[in-house]
């Protein structure tokens, strides 16, 4: 009674309840049975909110807020579990064959992923276990949410590498407010999500760039540096999740080809105050 009541007081006030990790050095990340809690906790949190005795209206205006961030929610999981793993494992090759196991593990492919190490210790195999545990509920996650979150795709859409370069130190005293995702000049950028262009303009140091306001979300998202628009990309543009709308570039202030992407949750309009670490997003988008 206590959770639906919590419940009822988010939706009122408009609080999220989605939970995003936090990397801070000082803190360490979760073990892997830690996050597995932690989504079936979601998992068990979407089944309580159909059920909250509420107008169907209003439940279905929190569901649809809700499960607009679950891309951010498994991000933000799968990016704390890399950070346990790279803390866990000293050894780089058995961190590598960890990373890979996947939902689809099993038995033998935990035991072939450990024989690097000819005698893993107990606490390596119930680290293993325990990841294919974690990709298993993150996978019945994604699924039972596939037919009511937006739809998203990576920006990038081709090679990319990217990492957390949220607020790094810029010259001038300034901070980093995006990421930057690395590519080979040219590849084609995509809309992550369908909405409108709300500005398609020059500026001295975005060089040629791109604003796009999702319909399901209000997010605003942004992309700098493009080598080219596409030519049917204008102020008012409407655009579908995947549609091409430029090529990756460095016009602008840019020394090398990337896409430096930005996210501002909610606002509806371009509002640099706003503007949020996307990296926990792009990890689930650009698997």
């Amino acid at each position: 009674m206590r959770r639906i009541t919590a419940l009822i007081v988010a939706l009122v006030v408009g609080l999220p309840l989605t939970a995003t990790a936090v990397e801070d050095p000082a803190v360490p990340p979760r073990s892997p049975a830690e996050l597995t809690a932690a989504v079936r906790q979601e998992i068990d949190l979407l089944a309580e909110v159909r059920s909250i005795p509420l107008p169907p209206k209003d439940r279905d205006a929190y569901l649809n807020y809700h499960l607009a961030r679950v891309d951010l929610f498994i991000g933000s999981i799968r990016t704390e579990a890399r950070a346990a793993l790279g803390a866990f494992f000293t050894d780089p090759e058995l961190a590598t064959a960890v990373w890979f196991l996947g939902a689809d593990a099993t038995r033998n492919d935990i035991a072939t992923a450990l024989e690097t190490r000819l005698f893993p210790t107990e606490a390596e195999e119930r680290f293993a276990v325990e990841w294919v545990d974690l990709f298993t509920a993150i996978s019945q996650l994604r699924s039972i949410t596939a037919g009511g979150r937006p739809t998203r795709v990576c920006p990038v859409a081709g090679p990319t590498w990217f990492t957390d370069d949220f607020g790094d130190s810029r010259p001038w005293g300034r901070s980093h407010k995006g990421i930057d995702m690395n590519g080979d000049l040219g590849t084609p950028l995509a809309a992550i999500e369908a909405g409108t262009v709300i500005q398609a303009n020059w500026h001295w140091a975005g060089g040629r760039q791109v604003w796009i306001r999702a319909d399901a979300t209000g997010d605003v998202y942004y992309y700098a540096h493009l080598d080219t628009w596409a030519t049917w990309i204008w102020t008012g543009t409407r655009v579908e999740a995947g549609d091409v709308i430029g090529t990756l570039g460095w016009s602008g202030d840019a020394d090398s080809a990337h896409l430096h992407f930005g996210w501002m949750p909610g606002s509806n309009e371009v509002d640099l105050a706003n503007m949020q670490n996307a990296y926990p997003l792009l990890v689930e988008l650009c698997q």
